[in-house]
């Protein structure tokens, strides 16, 4: 695995949305690249941050156009659709 390859990985490494194989090679590109690291690491950061910080509900209205245009998007694969790349199939 190479450094592109975990950069788009991270997210789903993150969220446990991988394969046990896939998660252990992250894992180890992760713990052998000291720049990966640091990208691992800032990450976690920024999601305590987020999580501790954002805490205020949306307003339903915003809500429900979210929920809407998230419906949508799921419709309608687009350059985020990973499902039909062989790369990201666990």
């Amino acid at each position: 695995m190479d450094c592109e390859q975990m950069l788009q990985l991270i997210h789903h490494y993150m969220d446990g949305g991988l394969s046990q194989w896939r998660h252990r090679a992250v894992t180890r590109h992760i713990d052998a690249c000291p720049p990966c690291a640091h990208e691992h690491h800032t990450n976690v950061q920024v999601r305590r941050v987020v999580a501790m910080k954002c805490t205020e509900e949306a307003p339903n209205e915003l809500r429900m156009r979210i929920f809407v245009a998230l419906g949508t998007c799921q419709q309608e694969p687009g350059p985020l659709d990973i499902s039909t790349k062989s790369d990201f199939r666990q």
